[in-house]
């Protein structure tokens, strides 16, 4: 969804794509690797211009809209993925997985 508001990728079918929405895991896995490759290429790619000026967006499901610096909307784009690392580790130790490390600094390097 972040994409489709920040660069030119299109609105997802769904808010909230997951395996109700997409049945098929290694479609899915390939979907996602295909979306990371995406987000890296463009994240590498922005200057200080395209992190100036608003970003116009609807900020609640009953849609409202409003307005945030577009620098902000590309920090939360980033931060709150950890919100959803977390989600994923607690419900796979919840389900007595032992997960690999989540913190980005324990992860193996991007190149």
């Amino acid at each position: 969804m972040w994409m489709s508001r920040l660069a030119d990728d299109p609105r997802p079918d769904t808010p909230f794509p997951g395996l109700d929405h997409v049945a098929n895991w290694e479609r899915m896995t390939q979907a996602r690797a295909e979306l990371d490759d995406r987000v890296v290429t463009w994240a590498g790619g922005l200057a200080a211009a395209d992190l100036s000026g608003d970003l116009r967006l609807a900020l609640r499901p009953d849609g409202r809209r409003g307005r945030r610096p577009r620098w902000f909307a590309v920090t939360h784009m980033f931060n709150h993925q950890t919100h959803h690392r977390g989600q994923v580790h607690a419900l796979l130790t919840a389900f007595g997985a032992r997960p690999l490390d989540t913190d980005l600094i324990l992860m193996p390097p991007l190149a």
